[in-house]
């Protein structure tokens, strides 16, 4: 009884080890089973998200370069027409039909929109008016970069992603500034099935938040967002202009819901007892199990073999003798290896590549094998048919302990990612047309010349490169040849300086230059000289010959500056100098140019202020007609006076205006201000005085729409007689679009007058091609009256000369009795000047007014008697 009892109790024993053991180990077999199965589900999620995810990245970028490009577009021909513009926005809606339509926002104002059907509304849109879009456009200004907003409800339906990118241009005096913003709605629909969003048979539930741009810290904008809170969630970024978006998603089915292994798994545990007094049972049943471990196994080299074709990698496992004893299909495709399950040794392995690679690879199997070290790296191979390929090895040592240790691991041809990766580089760090480093790259330079001349207390020099009149070959020859001759003046350039040197192109027709490591500026000097010569000799960009000069700027580290921004102004401001001084020379940046330029730009910044609060005053200076001695006309001139009581004078002023692109703004508030004061003057005396106000050259052009503005000003005046003057620069630079609009203005009634005559290139060929109806005779020759016969002369033969083509003759500058006396004795019609009557308010011009029509007859007989 006691030996059966003793024996029972080691039976109960055994059945209780049993039990533990056999439920530790049914219990980790779930446990690692299950796990397999979510690395599985959480694969193909991964999958399958990232193939969306590349979609989309794809899908924006392509949309937002599209975008830029028609930033680049304006930035490069700030001048463009709006035919050019449809013509460039026509081809790039047509290329990418998500872009609904392309609106240019010159100073954050919509003045250009195509297609313009069903847009009309949009013309004229003020961004930082507009509480809805302000911010977003904000964002656009202060980075300076491509920003995406959205999605937002489109008034025609629909949503839509809104890339707006900023628009740079090159001002008169070189330096960059904002032109205004360019903005396209993208059609979010045509993004979502694009990318493959709105397929029914998709395997895995997506969602997307990020609106605007915000990443994980937007509202969800697509899908639903529920699935966040799911566990088995796979999340990416998704990197679009100015932000990023959150792609999310999770399986559509459970792969374990219903999963029989794992039902029969935790049944198996629960009667592992009775399994120990049923063994032909648990036989079955682990032939059961071994059978659904081979069909888990069989999926998964069927999934491992999918995701190798799609990925391009291939799975390899090597034992201690350096023989491969498994090679994956991709394995073998990769290395150009005979397909098969034979074992192939490491030389074989390398067969595909050259002695000097083969070795490198040889000797990274071989160290993992002898030192037990897992590695994961990317090798340039070279083929023997002289090609290269990118390989990326990754190994993991399956038993370190052991002598007979082996590897596993991947293979992988990354030969088309290196490429794109060594094109997108490229593209980001040099210029497509001339080849050179591009700005970015250039500064980035820069910034490491400064750092290694800051070590070794040496010089360098910084050439900031302007091509001389270059907008006259695009608009002559057209943009083909001026890109040919771009491309000859970097190769001049290049051929001036040495290796070791830079040499970028910084923007259209501008480039930089680092001239390194130098003792003495004299060989900058030199260097500079060297170029302008060079410079000097024809260019052939076609078939005709071309002369094109270039000024240059230099700034010095560390007598300049002794960073990156500020080497580059000083150098900027040193070519400015150049440039009015008649370009075709190189100078030094000097102390004097950073104050003047301080200055200029201090006071461009009063005058957009005074323009914007109204504080630039119209005064009327009169034209007397010698004949009659009464006020025959009245000159607008423009006045600006401080709150602080201080006057500026216009000359200083009006070139600040003209520099910076708001001459037209003061031009257009004063022909409004002075249309209305004489309007008003003529109705209340009952006069007919007429109206006389400058243009500068750039109103002439049309190119905004303040101009536009002044000219639909002009025809709408009616009762008005109006002179429009204009100065002989005018219709030499651009005698073309000058003609066009001058033609117009004719029609219209105004009277067209050549102002400071005498002063430029007078050229008698003004008054057969233009309409020209009268001339001024500058100050310059009416003070030197009594003075100088030559000038006499002069003045008497331009009298002669308007009189034999019927112009109206106008002398201003007239300041004494004899000088008034002699233009009456010559003849002269009408005189201007302070002896007369100095520029006036419009409250001062009514009451001169008043006295001058009781008194003019007076003056009249007085001129009479003096002559």
């Amino acid at each position: 009884m006691t030996e059966w009892l003793l024996n029972g109790r080691a039976f109960l024993l055994s059945l209780l080890v049993i039990f533990i053991l056999g439920y530790a180990a049914q219990n980790t077999l779930s446990l690692r089973y299950i796990d397999a199965v979510r690395t599985e589900e959480r694969a193909l999620v991964t999958e399958r998200l990232g193939n969306v995810r590349y979609q989309l990245e794809s899908l924006i970028t392509n949309n937002l370069s599209l975008i830029n490009g028609v930033a680049a577009f304006v930035s490069s021909y700030p001048d463009f027409t709006p035919a050019q513009f449809q013509t460039y926005a026509q081809t790039v809606l047509s290329r990418e039909p998500s872009l609904v339509n392309l609106a240019l926002a010159p100073n954050l104002v919509v003045s250009q929109i195509y297609p313009l059907a069903g847009n009309e509304a949009a013309l004229g849109l003020n961004y930082l008016q507009n509480a809805d879009q302000r911010d977003a456009v904000l964002r656009v200004v202060e980075s300076g970069e491509m920003v995406i907003a959205g999605p937002l409800q489109l008034v025609q339906g629909g949503f839509a992603f809104v890339g707006r990118a900023p628009i740079y241009v090159t001002a008169a005096n070189g330096e960059k500034q904002l032109w205004g913003i360019v903005s396209a709605p993208i059609l979010a629909e045509n993004i979502y099935r694009d990318a493959g969003l709105l397929d029914d048979d998709q395997e895995i539930r997506i969602a997307i938040r990020g609106r605007n741009g915000l990443g994980n810290q937007g509202d969800f904008f697509f899908g639903d967002q529920e699935i966040v809170n799911n566990p088995r969630l796979v999340s990416m970024p998704v990197n679009i202009g100015g932000g990023s978006w959150e792609i999310v998603a999770i399986p559509t089915q459970d792969m374990l819901a219903g999963n029989p292994l794992v039902t029969v798994v935790r049944v198996f545990t629960t009667i592992a007892v009775l399994a120990i007094l049923i063994m032909l049972g648990l036989a079955r049943r682990q032939v059961d199990r071994d059978k659904a471990f081979k069909q888990i196994i069989f999926r998964n080299e069927k999934f491992l073999r999918a995701v190798e074709t799609v990925s391009h990698v291939g799975g390899w496992r090597m034992n201690s003798k350096l023989m491969f004893t498994e090679l994956s299909d991709q394995a073998r495709s990769i290395l150009d290896l005979p397909a098969g399950d034979e074992m192939v040794s490491l030389q074989a392995f390398c067969s595909a590549f050259d002695e000097s690679s083969a070795e490198v690879m040889r000797n990274q199997f071989v160290n993992a094998i002898k030192f037990g070290e897992r590695f994961d790296t990317e090798m340039c191979m070279h083929l023997l048919d002289g090609s290269t390929q990118w390989l990326h090895l990754k190994a993991e040592v399956l038993d370190t302990a052991s002598k007979d240790r082996e590897l596993m691991g991947a293979i992988q041809d990354v030969s088309l990612a290196k490429k794109a990766e060594s094109l997108i580089e490229y593209q980001a760090n040099y210029d497509a047309l001339t080849g050179l480093p591009n700005r970015a790259l250039f500064r980035d330079r820069l910034d490491t010349a400064l750092l290694a001349a800051q070590r070794h207390s040496t010089k360098l020099a910084v050439m900031f490169i302007d091509v001389d009149n270059f907008k006259s070959v695009n608009d002559n020859l057209g943009h083909d040849a001026g890109d040919a001759l771009l491309i000859e003046v970097s190769q001049r350039i290049q051929d001036c300086i040495r290796e070791t040197d830079t040499v970028a192109r910084y923007s259209g027709d501008e480039f930089v230059v680092i001239i390194g490591d130098i003792n003495s500026t004299s060989v900058v000097g030199r260097i500079a000289n060297d170029m302008s010569e060079m410079m000097n000799e024809p260019f052939h960009p076609t078939e005709r010959q071309v002369y094109c000069t270039v000024s240059i700027g230099i700034s010095l580290f560390p007598d300049d500056a002794d960073d990156v921004e500020t080497l580059i102004i000083k150098a900027d401001q040193a070519m400015y100098e150049v440039k009015k001084d008649g370009r075709n020379g190189w100078q030094f940046y000097t102390a004097q140019m950073k104050i003047e330029s301080e200055y200029r730009h201090h006071l461009y910044n009063e005058l957009l202020n005074a323009l914007n609060e109204n504080q630039l005053q119209v005064y009327f200076q009169p034209i007397i007609d010698v004949s009659t001695g009464s006020i025959s006309e009245c000159e607008a001139l423009v006045r600006w006076q401080k709150q602080d009581g201080q006057w500026v004078s216009p000359e200083e002023f009006i070139s600040v205006a003209e520099e910076r692109g708001i001459i037209n703004r003061i031009d257009f508030l004063v022909l409004q201000s002075a249309c209305e004061s004489i309007q008003k003057l003529n109705k209340t005396l009952i006069t007919d005085l007429r109206l006389s106000v400058n243009v500068s050259s750039r109103l002439l052009h049309l190119r905004d729409l303040v101009a536009q503005d002044w000219l639909a000003h002009i025809r709408t005046l009616q009762g008005l007689k109006l002179t429009v003057e204009i100065t002989e620069r005018i219709l030499v630079e651009d005698a073309q679009s000058a003609r066009r609009i001058l033609d117009e203005l004719h029609q219209l009634g105004v009277n067209i007058s050549i102002d400071d005559f005498g002063t430029g290139y007078s050229g008698l060929s003004y008054f057969s091609q233009f309409p020209v109806s009268s001339m001024k005779i500058d100050r310059s020759f009416i003070n030197k009256i009594g003075v100088s016969a030559t000038e006499e002369a002069l003045i008497e033969s331009m009298v002669l000369m308007a009189g034999k083509l019927n112009l109206r003759v106008v002398a201003e500058g007239v300041e004494t009795a004899e000088q008034l006396a002699f233009l009456s004795k010559l003849g002269c019609s009408f005189v201007q000047g302070y002896y007369l009557a100095k520029p006036m308010p419009y409250e001062e011009l009514v009451e001169f007014a008043k006295v001058n029509i009781i008194n003019g007859k007076s003056l009249a007989e007085d001129l009479s008697s003096a002559s």
